[in-house]
C-alpha cells in the first residue's frame, strides 16, 4: 500500500484508533483498531486505493458491505461499519469487522505439520462452516473465496467465515465474466478454472477442498503454478482422503468427493444438506463412543449415513423416502473406576434427539441393543449413578518427576498425582489498591466493570452498591439497598442493575448513582440478574425466572422452573438457559419466555451454565459435567469428577475447563469430552474460573490464586493473598480484581506478574 497506518493514528476523525497491523493481503492491510465510540476492539480491512478507482467497483463494494453487515450468524464474522479515510489525496475505503484473537484456520493447520485434525474435531468444525455458509446463501450472498485463510477462530475455539468483501448477489451471477478473477488457486472451483459463471455451489466445492485439508492435513491437488492447478481442478480426479488418513470413514470420503464434483449439478445443491449429513455423522460417532460395540451391524461405519444420502437424493428426485423417527434412546454404559480410560462416559438417562439419522427398524434394533447393555451393566436395584466418594486428601509434598516437568496429568495417564508446588512459581502480586466495605463480598457477587473500563461496580453484604475508580480504587458514589447483596450487579449501557437478597431490584444511573427505578418482588434472591436486549432477567420466588423491562421495571414475562434456581441465567443469542437444584436444565426463547427444551441432569445445579457457539456446559453438585447441544438439548458428552462442581467453568480454544471439590482442575476436549489434562489445585474452588490470555486463573476458598495454561494444564504462577475468596474474579484493565469474604476488593497488577515471570524464567 502507498501508506502504512501507525500505532496510535486516528481514523475517521477519531472514531477508530490504530493499535497494530495484523495482516497484509492481496486487497490491502488489516489493522487491529479500537472503536472509541463503542469502546470495543475491531479489525479494519483497509483496501488498496486502486481497487476503488473504478466507480463501478466502488458501488459493488458498498453493496457487498451492506449485505455482509446483514449476515448476523455465530459462524460468520460480523461486519460493523464501512468508511473511508483520506490520506495524501487518496481515499482508503475500509470495512470495520469483529476482532477475533484466535488466529485463522490456515495457521492452525500449519501448526499440525501436515497432520489431520481429529475426526470429531473436523466434523464439528465442518458443521459450523456449513451452517454459516448455508445462512449466507439463503440470503442471496455467495463468498467466492472460501479458504483456510478466511476462516477465523474465536477464543472459544469456534469458527467464523470472514471476508465477504468478494461476495456477489446471486441475481448478478447469471452471467458475465467478473467472477473469473475471483478465488484462490488451491481452492478454485472447476467452473472458475474454466472461466464459467459461478453460483453458491462453487462455494460448496471450495468448502469441500477445505474439508479435505482438515481431514488429511493436505490439499487435494499440488501444482507448480496457477495454470497447472486450474487444470487439475477442472479435470483431475479427486484423490481419496483415506490415502492420507486411513482412519477416516468411507462415508466422509464420499461426502467430500461429492462436494468436489466437477459439474455443479453433481454436487450437493445447498449447504444445508451437507450440514445435515455432518450432523448424522457426529451423532453416529457419539453413539459409538457411548458404548455400542463395534460388531453391531447397525453401526458399521457409514452404512446408515449412506442410507440417509440415498433417501435425501430420493426426496430431491420426487421418490418416496423411507420413514424416519426423531428420537433414539441413548445407551447406558458401565463406567470404569476413575483412573481407567478417561474417555469412557457415565450412564446416560435422557433421550437424545436427532433428525433423519436412522430408520424405524434400525432404531428398534438400537433400542434393543441398548436395553441388553443396560441389563448387562447395571443391577436392577442399584442407582444408575452412585454418589461420588469423599475426595482423597492430597499429600502435602507430592513427588516431583522433574524440576521443570509439565504440571498436569495427561489424558492418557491412568493414575498418579502432579507436582503443583514448585517454589519458583510462587509470585508476590503487585497490589494496586484495596477498597474496603463493611460486609463480606457474597459468593456470587463478582465485581463488574463498565464498557469504558473506568468504573468498577461492587455489591456487598453491608447493603451497599459501590462505584469505584478502576485506576485509583477511590469511591465515586454509593447507594444503600434494602437488604444485603450476595449476587453481582450488571452494567448495561448507562445504567447499573442490582438485586438485593430480599428481592428488591434497582436500576441506577452509572455516572451519578441516581435511582432510575426500583421494584420490590417480595421474594428472596440469591442469583445475579442477566440482561438480554431490553430485558433484565432475574430469579424470583426461588423457582421463577422473570423478565423485566430495563427502562421501567415492568414485568414482560415469567417462567416457572418447578425447582429452586440459585445460579445466574445464561444468555446466548436470543435464548436463555437456567439450571435448577433438581438438576433440570431449561432452554427458553428469550423474547417470550417459552420453553424450547429441558434436560434432566444427575444432581443439583449450583453453578451457572456457560457456552460456545452451539454447545452448552454445566456441572452438578454430584460431580457430573455435561456438554449439551444448545439448540436441541441433546447430550454430547458427560465427564465424571470426584467432587461437587460449584463454580462456573471456562472455554479456551477447544479446552473446556472446570473445577471440582476434589481439588482438581479438569480440561476436556470440547467436541468429544476426552480428558486433555487435569491439574491439582491448592484447595477447594467455589468461585468461577477466569481467563486471561489463554490461561486459567482460579481462586481457592482459603486464598490461593493460581494460573494454569489452558493448553496443557501447566502451572504458570501462584500466590497466597491471605484472604478468603468465594466471589468470581474479574480480569479487566490489566488488573485482577478479587472480592473477599473479609469485605475487601483487591486490585492486583497483571502486568507485574508478567514481569516477575520473565525474571524467574
Amino acid at each position: 500500500m502507498g501508506i502504512i497506518f501507525s500505532r496510535g493514528e486516528k481514523l475517521e476523525n477519531g472514531h477508530y484508533t490504530v493499535v497494530k497491523e495484523i495482516g497484509v493481503g492481496g486487497m490491502g492491510v488489516v489493522y487491529h483498531c479500537r472503536d472509541e465510540l463503542l469502546t470495543r476492539d475491531v479489525a479494519i480491512k483497509m483496501l488498496l486505493p486502486e481497487l476503488m478507482s473504478d466507480k463501478k467497483n466502488f458501488e459493488v463494494f458498498r453493496q457487498e458491505a451492506r449485505l455482509a453487515a446483514q449476515l448476523e450468524h455465530p459462524n460468520l464474522v460480523t461486519v460493523y461499519d464501512v468508511g473511508v479515510e483520506e490520506r495524501q489525496g487518496k481515499n482508503f475505503h475500509f470495512l470495520a469487522m469483529e476482532y477475533l484473537t484466535g488466529g485463522n484456520l490456515a495457521d492452525r493447520l500449519q501448526d499440525l505439520q501436515d497432520s489431520p485434525l481429529s475426526l470429531e474435531h473436523s466434523l464439528n468444525w465442518m458443521k459450523q462452516l456449513a451452517s454459516g455458509l448455508s445462512f449466507a446463501h439463503k440470503r442471496g450472498v455467495i463468498h467466492q473465496d472460501i479458504k483456510a485463510d478466511n476462516i477465523f477462530i474465536t477464543n472459544e475455539g469456534d469458527l467464523k467465515i470472514g471476508d465477504f468483501g468478494l461476495a456477489r448477489l446471486m441475481a448478478n451471477r447469471k452471467g458475465g465474466n467478473a467472477s473469473r478473477v475471483m478465488g484462490t488457486p488451491a481452492y478454485m472451483s472447476p467452473e472458475l478454472a474454466r472461466g464459467e459463471p459461478q453460483d453458491h455451489r462453487s462455494d460448496l466445492y471450495s468448502l469441500g477442498v477445505l474439508f479435505y485439508e482438515m481431514t488429511t492435513g493436505q490439499l487435494p491437488f499440488r501444482a507448480k503454478g496457477m495454470i497447472e492447478m486450474a487444470m487439475k481442478h477442472a479435470s483431475a480426479a479427486v484423490p481419496s482422503i483415506k490415502r492420507h488418513n486411513p482412519d477416516a470413514p468411507e462415508i466422509l470420503d464420499k461426502v467430500i468427493r461429492r462436494m468436489m464434483a466437477k459439474l455443479q449439478e453433481d454436487r450437493y445443491q445447498n449447504a444445508a444438506d451437507v450440514m445435515s449429513i455432518l450432523d448424522e455423522l457426529i451423532f453416529e460417532l457419539r453413539v459409538q463412543r457411548l458404548g455400542i460395540s463395534s460388531n453391531r451391524p447397525l453401526l458399521t461405519s457409514g452404512q446408515l449415513l449412506q442410507d440417509a444420502l440415498e433417501q435425501r437424493d430420493a426426496r430431491g428426485s420426487g421418490k418416496t423416502p423411507v420413514a424416519h423417527h426423531d428420537v433414539v434412546t441413548r445407551p447406558v454404559v458401565k463406567k470404569e473406576p476413575l483412573g481407567g480410560r478417561p474417555e469412557d462416559t457415565l450412564p446416560l438417562n435422557n433421550q437424545y434427539r436427532v433428525k433423519n439419522a436412522y430408520t424405524g427398524a434400525q432404531r428398534e434394533n438400537i433400542t434393543r441393543n441398548i436395553n441388553e447393555t443396560e441389563a448387562e451393566t447395571s443391577a436392577p436395584s442399584a442407582p444408575l449413578i452412585k454418589p461420588p466418594s469423599p475426595p482423597p486428601e492430597l499429600p502435602k509434598q507430592p513427588p516431583v518427576a522433574a524440576q521443570n516437568a509439565p504440571l498436569h496429568v495427561n489424558a492418557r495417564t491412568s493414575g498418579g498425582l502432579a507436582n503443583q508446588s514448585l517454589a519458583k512459581l510462587k509470585v508476590s502480586l503487585d497490589l494496586k489498591w484495596i477498597f474496603k466495605t463493611k460486609g463480606p463480598i457474597g459468593w456470587a457477587a463478582q465485581p463488574v466493570i463498565d464498557k469504558e473500563e473506568r468504573v468498577v461496580f461492587l455489591a456487598s453484604c453491608d447493603q451497599n452498591l459501590y462505584a469505584i475508580d478502576v485506576h485509583t480504587g477511590n469511591r465515586l458514589w454509593e447507594k444503600q439497598l434494602p437488604s444485603p447483596v450476595i449476587s453481582a450487579p450488571v452494567s448495561f449501557a448507562s445504567q447499573v442493575f442490582v438485586v438485593s437478597s430480599n428481592g428488591n431490584v434497582s436500576c441506577f444511573n452509572s455516572a451519578t448513582g441516581a435511582t432510575v427505578w426500583s421494584k420490590a418482588l417480595s421474594s428472596r434472591a440469591v442469583a445475579p440478574l442477566t440482561i438480554l436486549n431490553d430485558m433484565a432477567l432475574l430469579v424470583a420466588c426461588g423457582q421463577e425466572l422473570r423478565a423485566l423491562d430495563v427502562r421501567s421495571g415492568e414485568l414482560l414475562w415469567a417462567y416457572f422452573a418447578g425447582a429452586p434456581i440459585v445460579s445466574a441465567p445464561l444468555v446466548q443469542a436470543n435464548n436463555v438457559y437456567i439450571g435448577t437444584r433438581a438438576g433440570g436444565i431449561h432452554a427458553l426463547k428469550g423474547n417470550k419466555g417459552t420453553e424450547l427444551w429441558t434436560f434432566q441432569a444427575e444432581g443439583p445445579i449450583v453453578s451457572s451454565p456457560f457456552s460456545s457457539v452451539d454447545s452448552l456446559y454445566v456441572g452438578t453438585q454430584t460431580g457430573n459435567f455435561y456438554s449439551l447441544e444448545a439448540n436441541e438439548g441433546g447430550l454430547i458428552w458427560e465427564y465424571p469428577a470426584n467432587g461437587p462442581i460449584l463454580s462456573r467453568g471456562a472455554i479456551v480454544f477447544t479446552s473446556v475447563v472446570f473445577a471440582s471439590h476434589d481439588r482438581w482442575l479438569y480440561a476436556c476436549e470440547k467436541y468429544d469430552g476426552r480428558l486433555k489434562w487435569k491439574a491439582s489445585v491448592k484447595g477447594k474452588i467455589t468461585s468461577d474460573l477466569a481467563v486471561n490470555r489463554g490461561e486459567i486463573i482460579c481462586a481457592t476458598e482459603d486464598g490461593w490464586l493460581q494460573n494454569f495454561s489452558a493448553n496443557n494444564g501447566q502451572l504458570r504462577w501462584q500466590s497466597e493473598i491471605g484472604k478468603h475468596v468465594h466471589a468470581p474474579l474479574l480480569v479487566a484493565a490489566h488488573s485482577l480484581m478479587v472480592g473477599t469474604v473479609e469485605g475487601e476488593l483487591c486490585s492486583y497488577s497483571l502486568e507485574s506478574i508478567e514481569v516477575e515471570k520473565s525474571k524467574t524464567a
